[in-house]
């Protein structure tokens, strides 16, 4: 029998609604019916999640990035001062630079290279520009000065971005997973008439949706806004959907719209997205830069056809032409390709998941790799 081992969890929000950490806190109860001893550091932990030890992490006020930077200088000087008894060190980098296992979810890199692109036009642009330019250099020193054992990437793209920065590093894919039970081509039938009923949506509309929690701009959001504006002048059947969303930011996003748009809905946040995928026809995601979204591969599990820009991540779900297609950077690009989706010279074939895994198969991956970068071993 193996001797049992013991995980220490390093990050802000072990949970299941956290992007970055979901696919680790799915693989917990499997990890603990394996003998797994485990620890987490963080400020915030659900409560529901099979762990032994939490040790709350200070937090100070509400500003988000300052605290990011506070939160990877305590868990240092913590682990510096008083050591751990854990046998494997698990992090999102780039927090702590002697782990033994580091999540990479993000390219600051890449974000960076877009933010170039696209310029400076607001106050927020440019506290965001600043935002990344610091969130690039930490990433930067610790890629180039991280012992971790093992780099965990969620896409191919974000791999080649870290071999750029430091080609020695030992790298493995690990892209996001979803939940198989609750994304899957029968939820159409499950939930579309219901939820489209709920909506306010017609039989014949066509519903193209969108989901994001925030960062709009970097999402693409006014790309998708703008190429669905240019296609109602001939499909006046045409929905957006717009999932996620906290009141506040919402507010904002459509004062900043401006005029009200009678064929926009926004839901806010909510915990059924499936629901809402369901009652769409499509999912139209023209973002600037992204890692591995989660929420592309639930998509195309429910078997939504996807319209995706070549941000990183895309090459590992988007079957181009088979089940969906690439669009580019610019609205009327975007409204030509969706033409076709809609007057039906272009329509989906069935696909097999690319790349996509779920959380059973997550899980023993992820265990794999946490084995192999032991301490002592």
């Amino acid at each position: 029998m193996r001797t049992p081992m013991k995980l220490l969890i390093i990050d802000p929000n072990v949970s299941l609604t956290s992007p970055s950490m979901r696919g680790v806190a799915l693989s917990l109860p499997a990890l603990k019916a394996r003998g797994w001893q485990i620890e987490v550091w963080s400020w915030w932990c659900d409560d529901n999640l099979p762990v032994d030890h939490v040790e709350r992490v200070p937090l100070l006020g509400n500003i988000h990035t300052v605290n990011l930077y506070l939160f990877a200088w305590y868990v240092r000087t913590r682990l510096l001062i008083r050591g751990t008894d854990a046998d494997v060190v698990l992090t999102l980098s780039p927090y702590v630079k002697d782990c033994d296992v580091a999540l990479v979810q993000f390219s600051p890199f890449d974000w960076d290279r877009r933010q170039q692109a696209l310029g400076i036009h607001s106050i927020r642009d440019l506290y965001e520009r600043a935002s990344n330019y610091f969130a690039l250099l930490f990433a930067r020193r610790y890629l180039r000065s991280t012992r971790a054992k093992l780099i965990l990437s969620v896409s191919e793209a974000v791999a080649g971005d870290l071999r750029e920065e430091n080609p020695a590093l030992q790298i493995q894919l690990l892209p996001n997973c979803y939940d198989p039970r609750r994304f899957h081509t029968g939820v159409r039938d499950q939930f579309r008439a219901e939820t489209r009923k709920q909506l306010g949506f017609a039989e014949n509309d066509r519903v193209f949706v969108f989901a994001s929690a925030g960062h709009y701009r970097r999402k693409g959001f006014f790309l998708a806004l703008e190429a669905l504006k240019r296609l109602r002048g001939t499909f006046s059947n045409v929905r957006f959907l717009v999932v996620g969303g906290t009141p506040e930011r919402l507010a904002a996003l459509q004062a900043e719209i401006g005029e009200k748009h009678d064929w926009i809905t926004f839901t806010g946040m909510v915990k059924d997205v499936e629901r809402y995928l369901a009652a769409s026809d499509a999912f139209l995601f023209p973002s600037y830069s992204e890692a591995f979204a989660l929420v592309e591969v639930e998509a195309a599990a429910c078997g939504l056809p996807l319209f995706l820009t070549p941000h990183h991540g895309s090459e590992m779900i988007l079957e181009d032409g088979v089940n969906g297609r690439r669009i580019e950077f610019d609205p009327a690009h975007i409204a030509r390709v969706l033409t076709e989706f809609l007057d039906g010279r272009w329509q989906p074939r069935p696909s097999v998941l690319k790349n996509a895994i779920d959380s059973t198969a997550y899980a023993e991956r992820l265990e794999k790799y946490l084995l192999s970068a032991c301490r002592g071993s």
